[in-house]
C-alpha cells in the first residue's frame, strides 16, 4: 500500500510541474497582451493564444477574465517588489550609490514594468474590485521601496529626513517622466533631466536650499 502511494506522488510531480509551469505561461502572455493591447483590448482568447495553449486549459487554471488579470497583476507588483528588495541589498552594502539608484528608478518606471502599471492603475480608477485587490499588492511594493531609503538614510545620519524627501521626489520624477515619454520619444531630452536631477540630489540632501514656508 505505501509503494503504491510513493508512486502516485512520484507520478503526480511531473503533472504538478507542467500544471504551475502553464499558469506561470499564461500569466506572461497575460502581460504581454496588455503591454501590447492595452488593458481593455486584452481578450481570454489572445492570452490563451499567446501562451499557446487551449481555450480550456485556461479556464482550468483560472475561470474568469478577471482571475487571470489579478494574477498578472500581481505578478507583476511581485517582480518590481522582489527587483527593489534586491537593490536594496546592494544599497546596504553600499554597492550602488545615488546616481546608479536614479538609473535604476528610470529604467523601471520607463519601460514594460511602467506601462503595463499605469494600464492597472487607470483602470483601477473605476474599478472598485480592482482597486481592492491592488491595493495590499502596491503597499508591499513602496514598503520595498522604503527599505532602500532606510539604507540611504543610514548612510546620512545627519539628515535621514532630508533623505527620504529627496528619495520620494525623485521617484516623482521619474514617474513623471515615464508618462511623458508615451508622447515623447526624445531620450536626449530625458537623459539631460536625470542629469541635472543627480546634480541636484546632493544639494537637496545637504540640506542647502530655502526652507518650506510655513
Amino acid at each position: 500500500m505505501t509503494g503504491t502511494s510513493n508512486d502516485t506522488r512520484r507520478q503526480d510531480k511531473p503533472a504538478q510541474a507542467r500544471s504551475i509551469a502553464m499558469r506561470e505561461k499564461l500569466i506572461e502572455a497575460t502581460l504581454d497582451v496588455i503591454h501590447d493591447r492595452g488593458y481593455r483590448s486584452a481578450s481570454t482568447p489572445e492570452f490563451a493564444s499567446r501562451a499557446g495553449v487551449s481555450r480550456g486549459a485556461l479556464l482550468h487554471h483560472f475561470p474568469t477574465r478577471s482571475d487571470i488579470i489579478i494574477a498578472a497583476m500581481e505578478r507583476l507588483l511581485g517582480d518590481g517588489t522582489r527587483e527593489i528588495r534586491a537593490v536594496a541589498e546592494k544599497a546596504a552594502r553600499q554597492e550602488v550609490g545615488l546616481e546608479e539608484f536614479v538609473e535604476f528608478l528610470w529604467e523601471l518606471f520607463s519601460g514594460r514594468f511602467f506601462y503595463i502599471s499605469l494600464e492597472f492603475i487607470n483602470e483601477a480608477r473605476t474599478d472598485p474590485d480592482l482597486r481592492a485587490r491592488m491595493m495590499p499588492v502596491v503597499r508591499d511594493f513602496h514598503a520595498a521601496l522604503d527599505s532602500i531609503w532606510v539604507e540611504f538614510e543610514k548612510q546620512e545620519a545627519d539628515a535621514p529626513r532630508r533623505m527620504g524627501v529627496a528619495l520620494n521626489l525623485t521617484v516623482c520624477l521619474v514617474r513623471g517622466m515615464g508618462v511623458q515619454t508615451v508622447l515623447k520619444n526624445d531620450p536626449a531630452y530625458f537623459a539631460s533631466l536625470l542629469e541635472a536631477w543627480k546634480a541636484i540630489l546632493p544639494v537637496l540632501i545637504e540640506g542647502r536650499y530655502p526652507p518650506a514656508p510655513h
